[in-house]
């Protein structure tokens, strides 16, 4: 089946897991992964070891790595078309303070109506960045329950560090690549250590 005819499938797919989709995004959202306070380093942890088990689950090689902050998941697995994508997103979160001008705790999610009448979920994370990644984890689990298997390979990386800089993305990108048999990119980081 090719990915056009198998999109609409998809699709209703997605519709019909809609409530079960809903809880594993609630279960991530529930994860005080807080990247700018050291206090919260053990939950940051708990959030990539959550992800890499979804995204084992759906057949994934998946890891997480560990970096002089928080740690990075990364996962692989085939896919149909002899094409590959990247998928980046992270799992941290800013910090909720001022607590007192949240309605409701930031790490209860709930689902709430809009004076205008839509729905949206309301969380520390909802819509940076676990709500993204939670939608491309569930995009795969369709994919494989309609047609078997993705119709590209994919790598996903996971970081628990844009909230505070990224600072150790780069040298972890490099030292995967370079163990890959590839040159690192000419503008990296000159003074970071490659390990072949």
């Amino acid at each position: 089946m090719t990915p056009t005819a198998a999109l609409p499938a998809v699709l209703d797919r997605i519709d019909r897991d809609l409530d079960a989709s809903l809880e594993r995004l609630f279960a991530l959202l529930r994860i005080q992964s807080i990247s700018t306070d050291a206090a919260y380093a053990p939950h940051c942890r708990t959030a990539a070891e959550h992800i890499a088990r979804e995204l084992a689950g759906l057949g994934f090689a998946a890891d997480v790595h560990a970096t002089a902050g928080h740690p990075i998941m990364l996962a692989h697995a085939n896919g149909g078309g002899g094409k590959r994508v990247l998928f980046y997103g992270h799992y941290d979160v800013q910090p909720v303070d001022p607590l007192e001008l949240w309605q409701t705790p930031p790490f209860e999610p709930r689902i709430a109506t809009l004076p205008n009448g839509r729905k949206a979920i309301v969380a520390r994370g909802a819509a940076d960045d676990k709500g993204q990644v939670m939608t491309f984890i569930e995009a795969c689990r369709a994919w494989q329950a309609v047609a078997g298997a993705l119709p590209v390979a994919v790598t996903a990386m996971i970081e628990g560090e844009e909230e505070c800089g990224s600072k150790n993305i780069l040298p972890f990108v490099e030292r995967h690549v370079w163990r890959r048999g590839a040159k690192p990119h000419p503008r990296a980081d000159p003074h970071s250590r490659r390990h072949p």
